[in-house]
C-alpha cells in the first residue's frame, strides 16, 4: 500500500501544465519533457546575440535527444554570453539575462541540480524585481513567473514556508494582472492556482487545495471554449490533480470521472502528437490504476498499469534519464497489485526491477530517491514475509529501517512514523 500511495502522490505532483509564457518570437519551445510540479515552460526572446541563439537551438536539440550534458553545456555558454552583454549594456540586456537565468534554473531544477537552480532563480528574481520597480506594467509578470518556479523548487526541497510565500506572492500578482488584462493573464492565474493547489494538498490543506483546483479548472474550461487546441492539455492536467485529490478523500465517483476525462483528453492529444502526450497518458493510466485497485477493480487496475508500463518502457529506452523513475513507479505499483493477488513470481520480478532502478537513481541523487528505495524494499519484505522467506524479509526491513533513520534525522516530521512502523514490523518477524 505504501508504494501505491507514494507513487500516486508523486505523479500528481508532476502532472503537466502546457500553457506557455510567450515572449516575442523565441525559439525555445520547451526545456525538459515535463515541468516539476507544474512549473511553467518559457519561450524566450533570446536577444543576447546570434551566438546565444545558436547555442539555445543546440541545447534544445540535445535535450530532445537525451544528450543532457551537451544541452547543459550549450545553456551554460548562452548564459555566459548574456552575462557579458549585460555588463556592457545593462539597460538593454539585463532583462534577457534574467530570462536566461530563469531558463537555466528550470533546466537545472528538472535535473536535480538544486543548489545551482536556487542561485539562478534567486539572481533572476532580483533582476526582475529591480526592473519591475521602474516599469511594473512590463516586468511584474516576469517577477511572478520566477516566484512560481522558485516556489516549485522550494516545495520539492521541503522548504515549506519559503514556497508558501513565493506561491502566494505570484498568485497575488497574477490576480491583479488578470483583473486589468484577463485575456492575457487568466491562463497564468490558472497555472498559479494549480501550483498552489499542489502545494496545499501536500501540506494537508485539502479544502484549500480543492478550491484552488476548482478555480483553476473553471478558468481553463472557459479558455478551452475559445482555444481548445491550446488549453485542452491544461484542463486535463487540473482534472488529473483534482481526481487524485478526490481519490485520497474517498470521493471515488468524482475521482473516477475526473481521471477518466483527463485520460480521454490525453489519448486524443497523443493521437496527433504521441511524443508530447504519451507520457501523460501513462501518468493518468497509473493514477486510474491506483484508484481502481483501491476500489477492488483489480482487472481494470491491471490493464491500466500494464498499458502505463508498456508506454514507460518504450519511453525509457529512448530517454532513460528522464523516464526511468516513471518506469520504476509503475513497476512498484504493479508489483504491489500482483503481490496482493498472490501472483508471487510476477510480483517479485516487478519489485526487484523497480528496486534496481531506484538504487541506481539514488546513487546519483540520494536525496530524491532514497525514500523510494526504502518503499520498494518494504514492499519486497512484505512479499517475502508472506512466502515465509523470513531471513530475506529481515534483511530488507533492516535496510529499510537504516534508510528511514537517516532520512528522519534530516526530516523527522516526514519520516519518523516510517521509522517506528518498520521497527514494529521487524519485531514481529519470527526469530
Amino acid at each position: 500500500m505504501m508504494s501505491r500511495v507514494l507513487t500516486v502522490v508523486l505523479l500528481a505532483i508532476v502532472a503537466p501544465v502546457h500553457a506557455t509564457i510567450v515572449k516575442g518570437t523565441g525559439i525555445l519551445k520547451a526545456l525538459g519533457r515535463r515541468p516539476i510540479a507544474n512549473v511553467q515552460i518559457v519561450d524566450s526572446v533570446h536577444t543576447c546575440g546570434p551566438r546565444a541563439r545558436t547555442l539555445s537551438n543546440v541545447g534544445v536539440l540535445d535535450r530532445e535527444q537525451g544528450q543532457v550534458e551537451e544541452a547543459r553545456e550549450a545553456l551554460a555558454e548562452e548564459l555566459r554570453l548574456c552575462c557579458e552583454l549585460a555588463e556592457i549594456n545593462p539597460e538593454t540586456y539585463r532583462s534577457e539575462l534574467a530570462e536566461t537565468l530563469n531558463k537555466v534554473g528550470l533546466f537545472d531544477s528538472n535535473y536535480g541540480q538544486v543548489k545551482e537552480a536556487l542561485k539562478e532563480y534567486a539572481e533572476a528574481l532580483q533582476i526582475r524585481r529591480e526592473l519591475a520597480e521602474k516599469n511594473p506594467d512590463k516586468y511584474r509578470s516576469d517577477v511572478a513567473e520566477t516566484l512560481n518556479n522558485l516556489g516549485v523548487l522550494d516545495r520539492n526541497q521541503g522548504r515549506v514556508e519559503e514556497a508558501r510565500k513565493e506561491f502566494g506572492e505570484a498568485l497575488q500578482i497574477y490576480r491583479e494582472l488578470a483583473e486589468k488584462n484577463p485575456e492575457t493573464y487568466r491562463p497564468y492565474l490558472a497555472t498559479s492556482l494549480n501550483n498552489l493547489g499542489v502545494f496545499d494538498r501536500n501540506q494537508g490543506r485539502v479544502e484549500e487545495a480543492r478550491k484552488e483546483y476548482a478555480e483553476a479548472l473553471q478558468i481553463r474550461r472557459d479558455l478551452v471554449e475559445k482555444s481548445p487546441e491550446t488549453y485542452r492539455p491544461d484542463v486535463a492536467a487540473t482534472l488529473n490533480n483534482l481526481g487524485t485529490l478526490d481519490n485520497e478523500q474517498a470521493r471515488m465517483e468524482e475521482a473516477h470521472q475526473e481521471l477518466a476525462d483527463a485520460l480521454q483528453i490525453y489519448r486524443e492529444l497523443a493521437e496527433k502528437n504521441a511524443e508530447s502526450y504519451r507520457p501523460y497518458v501513462a501518468i493518468t493510466l497509473n493514477n486510474l490504476g491506483a484508484l481502481d485497485s483501491d476500489q477492488g477493480r483489480m482487472e481494470e487496475a491491471r490493464k491500466e498499469y500494464a498499458e502505463a508500463l508498456q508506454i514507460r518502457r518504450e519511453l525509457a529506452e529512448k530517454n532513460p534519464e528522464s523516464y526511468r523513475p516513471d518506469l520504476a513507479a509503475t513497476l512498484n505499483n504493479l508489483g504491489t497489485l500482483d503481490r496482493d493477488q498472490s501472483r508471487v513470481e510476477e510480483a517479485h520480478h516487478e519489485l526487484a526491477e523497480a528496486l534496481q532502478i531506484y538504487r541506481e537513481l539514488a546513487e546519483k541523487n540520494p536525496e530524491g530517491y532514497r525514500p523510494y528505495v526504502a518503499t520498494t524494499l518494504s514492499n519486497l519484505a512484505i512479499l517475502d514475509r508472506g512466502q515465509s522467506q523470513v531471513e530475506e524479509a529481515r534483511k530488507e526491513y533492516a535496510e529499510t529501517l537504516q534508510i528511514y533513520e537517516g532520512l528522519a534525522k534530516q526530516n523527522p516530521e516526514r519520516f519518523s512514523r516510517d521509522v517506528e512502523r518498520v521497527k514494529k514490523l521487524l519485531e514481529k518477524l519470527p526469530k
